[in-house]
C-alpha cells in the first residue's frame, strides 16, 4: 500500500512527513482562498478554482459540469444570499498519486429574502488535482449537517447537460461498479440497514444529507440501521446511476459521481427524491470494492 498516503489533519505537522505535511498545507491554503470567495461572494474568482471540466454536486440543486457552469452557479447563489461568514476546514485527506479525496466541514453565516439570518454547519467531499502550482478541485458536493426550511434558501436552475456518462473507464469496471449499485439497491428496497453498512470500510466516513459526518464502522452501521429500519418508511422504487468514474489507483481505487432517485412511502405520505452522491470504492484485502469515502445530497 506504498501508494497511499493516509493524512489526518488532527496530527500536528511535525508527526506527518515531509511530503504529506505539504499537501495538507497546500490544501489549507486552497480551502482558505475557498472560504475568501464565500465571504467576498466572488463567483469569477471561485470558478477559477476549479479544473475546465469539473463538477459541482451543490446541495438543492442539480449537478453542474465545467468551470463555466459552476461560475453561472455561484453567480446566481451569491446574488440571491446576503453572506455574512463563510469558514472551512479539512476533516480527513487521502492522497493518490497526483490526486487527494478530502472531507470537511463549513460553516456559512447568510439570509435570503424575508427570512431571518441563518446559520448552517455542513461537511463537504472533494477531489482535488494536485498537479498545478494551486490545487484545483475536480469535484466537488457539499450539503448541511441539519434539517432546514426550504424557503431559507434559494433554488438556481440549471442548463447544464446533466448526469453525464461514464468515460474512459474500462467497460469491466463499470460493470462492477453497478453490480455493487445493484446490491446497495436491493439492501436498501428490502431495508437491510446493517447489511448495507457492511458494504463500507471500518474506517469509512460517510456525509449523508441533513445529518453530522458518520467516522467509521459504528456510527455508520448506528445511522443505517435506524435509518433503514423496516415498517417506518417504504421504498416504491430506487434508481442508481453513474456518471463519471475516476480511476485513481487503477481498478483498486475509483471515485464514481453517483445519482439516485427513490420513490417513497410512509403512511399516507409519498413522494420522489433525486439527488447525488460521490463515491470512493476500494478494494479490501479479497479483492472486493468497498465503500471508504461517500457523500450523499438532494436536487
Amino acid at each position: 500500500m506504498k501508494w497511499l498516503l493516509f493524512v489526518l489533519l488532527s496530527i500536528p505537522g511535525a508527526a506527518l512527513g515531509n511530503e504529506e505535511a505539504s499537501i495538507a498545507q497546500r490544501l489549507q491554503e486552497a480551502n482558505a482562498g475557498i472560504a475568501a470567495d464565500w465571504r467576498a461572494s466572488a463567483a469569477a474568482s471561485l470558478a477559477t478554482r476549479y479544473t475546465a471540466e469539473a463538477t459541482l454536486m451543490p446541495e438543492h440543486s442539480t449537478v453542474r459540469r465545467d468551470a463555466s457552469a459552476i461560475g453561472d452557479y455561484y453567480a446566481a447563489l451569491f446574488a440571491a444570499l446576503r453572506i455574512s461568514d463563510y469558514q472551512r476546514t479539512s476533516h480527513d485527506i487521502v492522497v493518490y498519486g497526483q490526486h487527494a479525496v478530502e472531507t470537511g466541514h463549513y460553516t456559512l453565516a447568510f439570509s435570503h429574502a424575508d427570512k431571518p439570518p441563518a446559520t448552517f454547519d455542513g461537511k463537504f467531499m472533494a477531489l482535488w488535482d494536485l498537479g498545478t502550482p494551486a490545487p484545483r478541485l475536480v469535484c466537488e458536493l457539499w450539503g448541511t449537517d441539519a434539517p432546514f426550511d426550504p424557503e431559507a434558501w434559494p433554488r438556481i436552475p440549471s442548463s447544464s447537460p446533466g448526469e453525464g456518462s461514464p468515460v474512459a473507464t474500462a467497460a469491466a469496471l463499470t460493470r462492477e461498479i453497478s453490480a455493487r449499485n445493484a446490491l446497495i439497491d436491493r439492501l436498501v428496497t428490502e431495508r437491510r440497514g446493517a447489511e448495507h453498512a457492511d458494504l463500507f470500510f471500518p474506517d469509512a466516513i460517510y456525509l449523508t444529507y441533513y445529518t453530522p459526518m458518520r467516522v467509521g464502522e459504528a456510527q455508520i452501521r448506528d445511522y443505517f440501521v435506524a435509518h433503514e429500519k423496516p415498517g417506518d418508511v417504504t421504498i416504491d422504487s430506487l434508481t442508481l446511476r453513474s456518471g463519471k468514474l475516476y480511476p485513481l489507483q487503477g481498478h483498486d481505487v475509483v471515485l464514481e459521481e453517483g445519482f439516485y432517485r427513490v420513490g417513497w412511502r410512509a403512511g399516507d405520505a409519498h413522494g420522489v427524491v433525486d439527488g447525488k452522491s460521490l463515491n470512493l470504492w476500494k478494494r479490501d484485502g479479497e479483492g472486493t470494492l468497498k465503500i471508504f469515502r461517500q457523500a450523499v445530497n438532494h436536487d
